[in-house]
């Protein structure tokens, strides 16, 4: 199985001198094609650090971040429009949008960034919606959501609506940040699901980002531990689950509540 995204001795310093904090300290990992890599640990453990690294939200100190065999790192030009193949769902998709502009014309604007669709001709503006209408659809919306205002949806609809802008850049990657943490336990189950469909239809990568074991063991292929910046395990599911070799790792999984 090839890599997808690779993160090579990547660390991450905030501030300077004595005031200096390394959010990230030297990760080495690598997310496979077509895998979905869960990344867990304790608030502040520097996992969401890593993914707004992968998308230009957070400036690498050392080391460096590939897609595929491309450096993303520090992304320019023609690699900008590459690193645009990463996309990233949010924890907390209600500040994610701009509250004065409609669902769909958040989703046009991501088409546009994406592959440059910018046309104003009746038949490009056309072709935009039908696709705006496809793209909710695939989550499971009514075309007619693109005329709604953020404000007016469900925390499981607008979370809906941040995968349906993820896929319109036709990803390769998908980092999922606590994309379920924020909603209610009885919607969480559905975005979770319908996430794997589409990984399973699209064929694109994702890092679940997640503190919850639970979920993590149900969804994940693999999963890598982190703590304080630093990466501590990193195995097949069921092995980490069942046999993890850190102590931390143990700490994790005894705290994970059992019915």
């Amino acid at each position: 199985m090839s890599n997808q995204l690779t993160f090579e001795s990547l660390s991450i310093t905030y501030g300077h001198g004595a005031s200096a904090f390394t959010a990230v300290d030297g990760v080495d990992l690598t997310l496979r094609a077509g895998e979905v890599l869960g990344l867990v640990g304790e608030s502040g453990s520097g996992k969401s650090t890593i993914a707004r690294a992968a998308v230009g939200l957070a400036e690498p100190s050392g080391g460096r971040i590939l897609l595929g065999d491309t450096e993303i790192s520090h992304a320019r030009g023609a690699v900008l429009r590459e690193r645009r193949r990463v996309q990233m769902i949010f924890q907390d998709p209600q500040s994610c949008f701009n509250p004065r502009r409609s669902i769909g014309q958040s989703l046009d604007e991501a088409l546009i960034a994406a592959h440059r669709r910018e046309g104003t001709s009746t038949p490009q503006l056309r072709a935009r919606k039908d696709e705006i209408a496809n793209l909710l659809r695939a989550v499971a919306l009514p075309a007619e959501t693109a005329l709604r205002m953020p404000a007016q949806l469900s925390g499981g609809q607008r979370q809906r609506v941040a995968v349906a802008r993820a896929i319109a850049a036709k990803p390769a990657v998908i980092l999922a940040d606590e994309i379920t943490s924020a909603l209610d336990v009885s919607v969480q189950g559905s975005v979770l699901n319908l996430l794997k469909e589409l990984q399973r239809e699209l064929g694109f990568s994702m890092l679940f980002i997640s503190h919850n074991l639970a979920v993590v063991r149900i969804v994940c292929d693999r999963v890598a531990v982190m703590r304080s910046g630093a990466l501590v395990e990193v195995g097949d599911t069921v092995d980490v689950m069942t046999a993890p070799t850190h102590d931390y790792t143990r700490e994790l999984i005894a705290a994970v509540p059992s019915l």
